[in-house]
This record gives structure tokens, sequence and C-alpha cells, in this order.
């Protein structure tokens, strides 16, 4: 029986000889079916692009401008020529570590494997399961809003009478969906701590979901998390069947966790970026494959005491360089207490918030509820910490959490004990006016589904 050779494409450059070159072409067409090159860059060891042409065995696609490669010359040659690997036969210093991550990027986007002589990346399948109008939010690292900003769109399209359900991924969670009717039921301290009682993760954002949009969530269990964003093992598919089978669900919107992205095909796609992120996280690694897949970028925390309007400049038009006509807002977080005045009440706050904002949000709550914090701890993803600080509360009435892992676990337990009630804070998403096009942050959400909705 004789094996098909696979089709491939090769990525080549001018820092090898062309004699070299077209020896390894010859020894790689053995195993593979080259379909053609993209040459990207590199004059020191070639002559002309006709030399080029005109020495190598295969056809010949550039896309350098100069002695880089152009990402936007690489994808108008994969769209006309498709392929399903790109093997990687350059180096430096055409193409150094952060080049060859935005090159796979573009590679990867195109749903080809990119592949090198020491690594492999593939691309991202995405299951085509729904038929309702939906929405994928995706994130770029932990800690940066994404759940409340998943409750914002729930909260928005279940004010428009959309009726959504949310469907999230999380590290914690039983092997099916669980199943939360926010949109029936009150979540409260008391449902919480029942969850917690049966062994269940209460703090899983699929109970965020249902506290703060109060819709229907499918919460999906999911276990690591790779460079593009691909869990290894996940129960998703098996909730989006239960959110698509369901005829009182008519609008989808499916959370990923921290940088692990929902594999489902979804109308539209929101990436949401941490302005306080990193810029080499921001704008290099696979951030830019993520940003090709987006039709809407929410660039948050965009607050003047935690970055500089410089960074969040350069941050955009990053953004705007990978997909020039993409969508964007600048947003902040603001705190607000669920279903329970602060007015007159002495406060503690336990959040995951950064130390530089703190002082701020004391401000802010002390200001907008009338009440009087009286000590504060960032330390509510550090269980140790967390507990020493809460057995030294003294003449507090409110303890105000965010729902996190350790608000029903630790704080909320701690907290009957002491006698003290538990508040939930709710993360209200705002605008800001900081180089984002977008102004209207429901609006642009309510377009997106309202497009598909009336095209059927």
């Amino acid at each position: 029986m004789i094996l098909k050779k696979k089709a491939i494409a090769c990525l080549v450059d001018g820092e090898h000889y062309l004699p070299n070159l077209k020896e390894s072409l010859m020894q790689i067409s053995k195993q593979y079916d080259i379909q053609y090159l993209i040459f990207i860059g590199g004059t020191e060891k070639i002559g002309t692009p006709k030399d080029v042409k005109k020495e190598l065995p295969y056809p010949v696609f550039f896309a350098n401008n100069e002695n880089k490669p152009d990402c936007r010359a690489i994808d108008s040659i994969l769209k006309k020529h498709p392929i399903s690997l790109v093997l990687d036969l350059s180096d430096e210093p055409i193409m150094d570590y952060m080049t060859r991550f935005e090159v796979a990027s573009h590679v990867l986007y195109h749903g080809a494997t990119y592949k090198g002589s020491d690594f492999q990346f593939d691309p991202l399948i995405f299951k085509k399961i729904l038929t309702k109008p939906s929405l994928a939010i995706w994130g770029t690292g932990k800690r940066i809003g994404k759940t409340a900003i998943g409750g914002f769109i729930g909260r928005t399209l279940r004010e428009a009478h959309l009726a959504p359900a949310i469907i999230t991924l999380s590290r914690g969670g039983s092997t099916k969906p669980i199943v939360v009717e926010g949109d029936k039921i009150q979540v409260n301290l008391e449902y919480l701590l029942n969850i917690d009682a049966q062994g269940m993760h209460a703090s899983s954002d699929c109970f965020e979901d249902a506290l703060t949009a109060q819709v229907k969530t499918f919460g999906c269990r999911r276990c690591g998390g790779g460079m593009s964003g691909k869990a290894m093992i996940t129960v998703l598919d098996t909730g989006v069947h239960m959110a698509e089978k369901d005829n009182k669900v008519k609008t989808v919107v499916i959370e990923g966790s921290g940088a692990t992205v929902p594999e489902i095909k979804t109308d539209k796609t929101i990436l949401v970026m941490d302005a306080t992120q990193p810029l080499e996280i921001l704008e290099g690694y696979l951030t830019p494959l993520r940003v090709l897949y987006t039709d809407l970028v929410i660039l948050n925390m965009c607050e003047d005491f935690l970055v500089d309007n410089a960074k969040i400049k350069r941050i955009i038009h990053r953004i705007r360089e990978i997909k020039p006509r993409i969508r964007i807002a600048t947003t902040v977080l603001r705190p607000k207490p669920i279903s329970f005045s602060l007015k007159g009440k002495k406060v503690f706050l336990a959040l995951t918030a950064p130390n530089k904002a703190l002082p701020f949000l004391k401000t802010y709550l002390e200001k907008k509820y009338h009440c009087k914090v009286k000590g504060m701890t960032n330390n509510l993803s550090v269980r140790p910490l967390l507990i020493k600080e809460l057995k030294k509360l003294k003449n507090i009435d409110v303890v105000a959490t965010e729902l996190k892992a350790a608000a029903i676990a630790i704080v909320a337990k701690e907290d009957i004990k002491l006698g003290l009630n538990t508040v939930f804070l709710d993360n209200i998403i705002m605008t800001v006016n900081k180089g984002g096009n977008v102004k209207d942050l429901k609006k642009e959400i309510l377009g997106m589904v309202k497009k598909k909705r009336n095209r059927k």
C-alpha cells in the first residue's frame, strides 16, 4: 500500500545559501509533498528574488517586508492557497522568538499546523454545534475581569429579553455540566453554602454568573490549557448540546477560563485583555492568534492609577496592527454590593484587586454607598493570609467580597463564626475614553447578537 504524502508549504529565508535550501528541500520531499515556498526575508546569502525563483525547485511566494516576515502577506498566501501544514526552515535573525510566535498565530488562524525542527503548534478546531445566536468570551489570563464582563453581557441580553444562558469553563466541577437556574432561583449566601456543603465548588464561574446576571448557567469542567488556549480535557461539548436543546434558551454565551478558550463555533467572539498585563503577553506569544479571531476587544483595567496612557495607546496600536478594523472598548470596573445596602455600615473588603487599587476602591465605596471601610485585604486568593486577617476583625458589621474560591470556603464561614454579614460584590463595567472606538458597550453587545437574529 502506497501512503499519500502530506501536502505542505515551507517557510524559507535568505540567510541560508540557496544550494543548502535546495538540498534540504529534496530531503524533505521524500516525506512530504511540498506545494510551495514562502520566502520571509533575508538577503545576505542569496542574490535577487529572481535568483530565488530560478534556483529553488518549487513555486515561491514572497512574504517579506525588507528583511522581516510580512504577516499580512502570509495571510493572503494561505487564504489563496490553503495548506494543512507549514514547515518552518527559517532561523534567526529573520525569525526571532517573538516574530516566530506572530507567524505561528497567522498560520494557526488559517487552520494549518505550524511545525519547526523542535516544536509543533496545531490549530484550534471549532465544533459547529450551535444554531442559536451566540457569543464567545475569551481572555488573555486570570484576574482580568472576564467573569464580571460575562455577567454584564448576561444582564444586557436578559434585560433585552433575549433569554440568554451562559456556559462556563472551570477547573472545578463534576464530570457532568452543573446547571444553575439563575433565572428562576435566588443565588444567595444560603444557596452557595448549601452547594459547598455538598462538596461542590461554590465559587465556580457558573455560580458567579448566575448570581450577577440572574440567568441560567451551565458549568463545564476543564483540565489543562495550551499556548493557543486549547484545553486538554473538557466536558464543554456536553454543556453546549444541553443549551442548544433547551427550548427556553434563545441566546448562548460561552465564557472561557483564564487564557483557555472554548473550541465551539460562535457567531461573534469577544476578547478581554488587561491593560496592566506585561506587554510581552499583550503583544506577543499567541495573543495575535486570539486577536485575529476576535470581533471586539475589551481592554479592561484602564485605570489612571494602574497604567499610563502611553501603554494603553501602544496596546491599541498593536491590536490594530494585527487586525486593523477591529472594535475596541477601553473599560474599568467598579464594585457594587448585590442585594444589600451598605449605608451606615462598617465594612471590611476582601478582594483580589492589586495593591494600588485598594485606596481608590475604599474611597469609591465610601462615597458611592455611604459606608465606612474599616479594613481591606487583597489576599482573597491566598487562603493562609486571608484566614489570619479575618480572625483579627473587630468592630465590623459587614465583610464585602467578590465571589472567588475562598469567598464561601473561608470568608462566609468565618463571618458566621464572628456573627458578621457577608455581602457579595459585583464588578460593574464602565467604558472610558482611552482610545477605543466603542462608547456604548451595551449597544455594541446587542448589535452583535441582533445582527444574527435579523439574518435568520
